[in-house]
């Protein structure tokens, strides 16, 4: 395919030419024979502003985006805060860590910030684990694909609910490890229950590097996750409105698994169980299982 950032923008976020090229030659390289997805293509969907008003959809089902203070941690390259902050109106502020893991996202997130006229001061350098705010500061916490990569998942979380003023909402989109397929590698693998069995999956079965699988939290799931927000409950008032399972179900049902990344696999998937007549039975038999993915852990912090 060929990258056009002109047809990428949109009203609400313009994607820079040099912002596709740093992506493809960057992460995009790095993860072609991993995902086995055109660098090309990878660039481009991690890049495309559409992606973050999807992910407003979702988040907007439990809370209306519109002036509301928000913290999104891991902004990676910062479209997503530049849609919710110029097409929603958010008081938008996030966190992304200098010179870890892709160490480029940052310097592109403030970038794109700068070419799309807006403060990238916002941007603070800090890991999701140590918040460098305040308690009860923030209306909404949000965060995509970042928790998985984080040093201790629990401790981010409770970072998260830390900062949230009361009456805010969280949510928290990630893999779920107890699903059957993992979005890094675009690969479909049974129920994960160690990150040695899922470097052996990788490395053995998918016939790929298992190096980046190392780095990849896999405690991550709909137990752990339950267990934290339990272990929460005790000392913060907060109420679960979500782990995901229906956002899980409409897609096995007919919303359609999206086109980003490597998702064409399992959306062949998905369009197969649903041709047959199965799509539903599927659904509730996975969240049975405590597999559906992603989680999308949705928390409302009590007033």
């Amino acid at each position: 395919m060929t990258m056009d950032a002109a047809a990428l923008s949109t009203p609400h976020c313009t994607v820079t030419a040099d912002a596709l090229i740093r992506v493809r030659d960057g992460q995009g390289r790095y993860f072609e024979p991993l995902m086995r997805v055109n660098p090309e293509k990878f660039a481009a969907d991690t890049l495309d502003p559409r992606k973050s008003e999807d992910q407003a959809a979702i988040l907007e089902a439990y809370v209306p985006l519109s002036g509301k203070k928000v913290l999104e941690i891991g902004t990676g390259c910062a479209v997503t805060h530049i849609v919710w902050r110029k097409k929603y109106g958010v008081d938008g502020w996030g966190v992304e860590p200098e010179g870890e893991g892709f160490d480029d996202s940052a310097a592109i997130g403030r970038d794109l910030i700068i070419a799309n006229g807006l403060d990238p001061a916002r941007i603070l350098d800090a890991p999701g684990e140590a918040l460098p705010f305040p308690d009860a500061h923030f209306d909404i916490v949000y965060s995509s694909n970042v928790l998985e990569h984080t040093t201790d998942p629990a401790k981010v979380l409770r970072e998260a609910i830390r900062v949230l003023k009361p009456g805010g909402t969280m949510q928290i989109v990630c893999p779920n490890y107890l699903s059957y397929f993992d979005g890094h590698y675009a690969a479909l693998h049974p129920p994960i229950f160690s990150n040695g069995f899922f470097r052996w999956w990788v490395k053995w079965i998918y016939r790929a590097d298992p190096a980046f699988a190392a780095t990849i939290r896999t405690q991550v799931n709909a137990v752990w996750a339950a267990r934290e927000l339990r272990d929460m409950a005790r000392t913060v008032p907060l109420s679960v409105l979500s782990l995901g399972q229906e956002t899980f179900v409409a897609r096995m049902t007919g919303a359609g698994t999206g086109k980003w990344m490597g998702l064409g696999t399992v959306g062949k998937l998905v369009g197969f169980v649903q041709k047959i007549g199965l799509a539903r039975i599927a659904a509730h038999v996975a969240i049975f299982l405590r597999g559906w993915t992603p989680l999308i852990i949705t928390v409302r912090k009590s007033g």
